[in-house]
């Protein structure tokens, strides 16, 4: 049966890869960016081309009015993706109440108000996908800026009180927590090697890609995992143990 998959934050690096990966005749892919639509068409005729169809939505979830506008136009969705994050590397004595708001918009209350949104439909259907991407620095407490790791944990406590709201109606809610992953942002903001120390700290000590997470999120949305809910599932080569 297709489903319709909307992905925030999916005009590049893990958010395409998820939505390119999940394409499949008969599904629907809602790809959401923010002033990067030429890059999200790119992503959306790998889509087309593995047989699913695709909507391309533009939203800044950094305001709640647009993440309203956002689940109105995209309609009832099957499996939600929460990947669109904003990251901050601003230190705690340079951090500003600007900073801490806007970086909690993104990746706290946007989930929240998508899940909010759509978690009503999965319930009345009987099921439900919810996906929030997370990070290893909720774990190992840097190298990121305390707003960035202060709301990604955030996000993991939203998770775990969203599989017991929504357990009982067949919807499960599971983070995905990926390690040092190296993708174009992560270039832009941290140079061209931007991992060498995390990397070797891995317990599997080799650069990981967008593409290492995609068993792992094909599992989570998967018709048999509705056994599973309410875990961070870590996705970094070992480099966070237990």
């Amino acid at each position: 049966m297709g489903r319709r998959v909307l992905v925030t934050g999916a005009r590049r690096g893990i958010g395409a890869a998820i939505a390119v990966d999940l394409a499949a005749p008969g599904w629907t892919l809602l790809l959401h960016h923010l002033d990067a639509a030429e890059e999200t068409e790119s992503v959306a005729r790998q889509c087309r081309d593995r047989g699913a169809r695709t909507e391309i939505l533009e939203a800044d979830l950094a305001d709640p009015a647009a993440v309203s506008a956002l689940a109105n136009r995209a309609g009832p969705v099957d499996i939600l993706i929460n990947n669109a994050s904003r990251a901050s590397n601003v230190s705690f004595d340079a951090l500003s109440l600007d900073e801490w708001q806007e970086t909690f918009a993104v990746n706290v209350t946007a989930p929240m108000l998508l899940a909010q949104a759509f978690g009503a439909g999965m319930a009345e259907r009987g099921w439900g996908r919810i996906v929030n991407v997370t990070s290893a620095t909720v774990a190992l407490g840097g190298p990121s800026g305390p707003s960035y790791v202060a709301s990604k944990a955030a996000l993991v406590g939203l998770t775990r009180s969203l599989a017991r709201s929504l357990g009982t109606a067949g919807v499960t809610v599971n983070a995905l927590s990926p390690g040092a992953i190296l993708t174009e942002r992560e270039r832009e903001i941290l140079g061209d090697d931007p991992h060498p120390g995390l990397v070797a700290a891995q317990a599997v000590p080799r650069t990981l890609v967008p593409a290492d997470l995609l068993t792992a999120v094909r599992f989570l949305v998967a018709e048999g995992s509705g056994a599973m809910t309410g875990q961070v599932v870590e996705v970094g080569g070992g480099l966070v143990l237990g």
